[in-house]
């Protein structure tokens, strides 16, 4: 499955979540819109999944163009000089024991291959690609180093600069965060408004950002 693939198929739970919320109201006889009391206000919990989805998918997208494109990247000169430095940091022989442990990639057949699963599994695989600083690093292993300059240029409309793209990002992860961490709780313990147009408009930026993504990476 390649990397867009993927990402509409994770993508499409943000929608199940919306339309869960929409039904759930249907049936309790609540209308399509108007606030919720305190006795419906679980349902609020529908719309922060499915924030914390979106950029669940966003974060899982960029994971998979990293392992689809690191290898082509190491073996297509100039090597990005950010990919130089992880590699670095993967095998790092300063002595005779990092080296009998390196050694095993050394010998392998394919080397590189070796070199990019142990890159994963030592450290990519533990950075979450959702702020927009995460996402430029992200990119910039893999040769694009203003990848949101990039978006910007492939987004028409206002409120589509590359500072834009980035601002808007950073304020999803923002509350990503807190719907995730803190149970979307204010200091004093009350929850935080929430509103179902947010997650829509969440998952639909998320969708412009991935397919924006898409196209400057791989031209579709």
């Amino acid at each position: 499955m390649t990397a867009i693939a993927h990402f509409q198929s994770s993508i499409a739970a943000a929608g199940h979540l919306i339309a869960m919320y929409d039904e759930l109201r249907r049936s309790r006889h609540l209308g399509q819109r108007g606030r919720l009391d305190a006795a419906n206000a679980d349902l609020l919990s529908l719309p922060r999944a499915a924030v914390v989805a979106s950029l669940s998918a966003l974060d899982a997208y960029v994971h998979a163009v990293l392992e689809e494109r690191i290898p082509i990247a190491l073996r297509t000169l100039p090597i990005p000089d950010a990919l130089c430095e992880l590699m670095a940091s993967t095998v790092p022989i300063k002595n005779g024991g990092s080296f009998r442990d390196a050694l095993p990639l050394l010998a392998a057949q394919d080397s590189l291959a070796e070199l990019c699963a142990r890159a994963r599994e030592k450290t990519l695989v533990f950075v979450s690609y959702q702020a927009p600083e995460k996402i430029e690093g992200a990119y910039e292993l893999i040769g694009y180093p203003n990848i949101f300059g990039a978006v910007s240029a492939l987004w028409q409309g206002p409120g589509t600069e590359a500072d834009d793209i980035k601002r808007n990002l950073a304020n999803y992860v923002k509350r990503r965060n807190q719907i995730a961490h803190e149970g979307d709780h204010e200091a004093n313990g009350q929850p935080r408004p929430m509103r179902p147009i947010y997650a829509e408009g969440c998952r639909d930026f998320v969708i412009g950002l991935a397919t924006r993504l898409n196209r400057v990476v791989y031209g579709v």
